[in-house]
């Protein structure tokens, strides 16, 4: 009886209910997402784009005509290599194929070649595909173009750009970006019950601002700290300072997204910050290219702080691209979020003291 007692006792606590969520909502949460995510995604494949370099010019416009109709990608047509090679390190291409000066004349003398430049700072299922799609693209040629011959007159030069030897490298985007949003948002659970402690000696103005001086520190020098340390084991592309400096918005941008659920919902904060983890992880496009994934979730990544950050660290690290739309990303989810926040503590205090005003005095 005593323990029928103490099992009843349990649910009287918020806090037992909330673990109950946690317990079955995550995971449940993680199946909806990532089944209607993931959903059908290997069947989209024609999202992804191939550019296609003709050096040669007008000769060789037949191969051209030939790769956009057997292969499964959508294509797009470059003058010059340089460009076409920016454009894959931003991520736009999953790979280029690049049609050689005088490749005609060298089929000819049953000596040509397609060079295909393949990006490895990408996700595994996109390598994965490209990289099969290389012999599929060769073998239409020699069987569309070249069929006055039985041999294989085209042959095959991969070329894969932004190599990283170190497989301990590859995991850094997601430590930097993905795990820094998990050590924040565990920080401000932690914050948020502190904050409660101390409201019975300081306003919530105090404890706001005193709060978010904290949160400064935390994002200037938890960056470097973590920085300094991966930067040990890593050889990257991008300098220190680079690293550091886009270290401190990630930090920045996890802290106010984090930070902005317990304004909005209380102790449930907790409960939607743990929601943000699989959409992030999906669309992050480390996994899979956000191309492949269904409508609604192609473009979300752009309104979270570790997706942004995972994409962020792709180029940092393999190639030194622009991150500029993900510098932009995190600086307005900082600032919209942390703008939310105000004007949560803003409206609740406005209503804490109309509540007071209307309250009638005693006698």
């Amino acid at each position: 009886m005593d323990i029928y007692s103490t099992f009843k006792d349990f649910f009287k606590i918020f806090q037992t209910k909330l673990g109950l969520v946690f317990a079955i909502g995550l995971p449940l949460f993680f199946t909806v997402i990532w089944m209607t995510g993931y959903d059908g995604a290997t069947e989209r494949i024609d999202q992804l784009t191939v550019g296609i370099v003709n050096q040669e010019g007008a000769d060789s416009e037949t191969i051209v005509e030939s790769i956009e109709t057997y292969v499964p990608f959508q294509t797009e047509q470059y003058a010059d290599l340089t460009k076409a090679q920016e454009e894959m390190d931003d991520g736009e291409l999953v790979m280029i194929v690049s049609i050689p000066e005088n490749f005609i004349n060298d089929a000819n003398d049953g000596n040509s070649e397609l060079t295909y430049y393949i990006n490895q700072a990408n996700s595994e299922i996109a390598l994965a595909i490209a990289e099969s799609s290389v012999a599929q693209i060769t073998s239409s040629i020699n069987k569309g173009v070249f069929t006055d011959t039985d041999e294989a007159i085209v042959s095959t030069n991969i070329v894969k750009t932004n190599s990283i030897n170190n497989f301990a490298v590859t995991m850094l985007p997601m430590i930097l970006g993905f795990v820094t949003y998990i050590g924040v948002m565990t920080m401000n659970i932690q914050f948020n019950l502190s904050s409660m402690f101390i409201q019975k000696n300081h306003t919530k103005y105090q404890i706001f601002w005193g709060r978010q001086l904290l949160l400064l520190l935390v994002s200037i020098f938890g960056s470097l700290i973590v920085t300094s340390v991966a930067m040990l084991f890593a050889d990257t592309v991008a300098s220190f300072w680079q690293m550091w400096g886009f270290h401190i918005l990630v930090y920045m941008a996890s802290i106010s997204v984090t930070q902005m659920s317990f304004a909005l919902f209380g102790g449930l904060g907790a409960l939607f910050n743990t929601a943000l983890v699989p959409l992030q992880l999906m669309t992050a496009g480390n996994i899979i290219p956000a191309d492949m994934l269904t409508g609604f979730y192609r473009h979300l990544g752009n309104f979270l702080p570790a997706s942004n950050a995972i994409q962020g660290y792709m180029r940092l690290i393999y190639s030194g691209a622009s991150i500029s739309p993900f510098i932009m990303n995190l600086l307005l989810i900082t600032v919209v979020t942390l703008g939310v926040s105000l004007l949560r503590l803003y409206s609740s205090e406005l209503s804490f003291k109309q509540k007071i005003k209307a309250k009638p005095e005693t006698t």
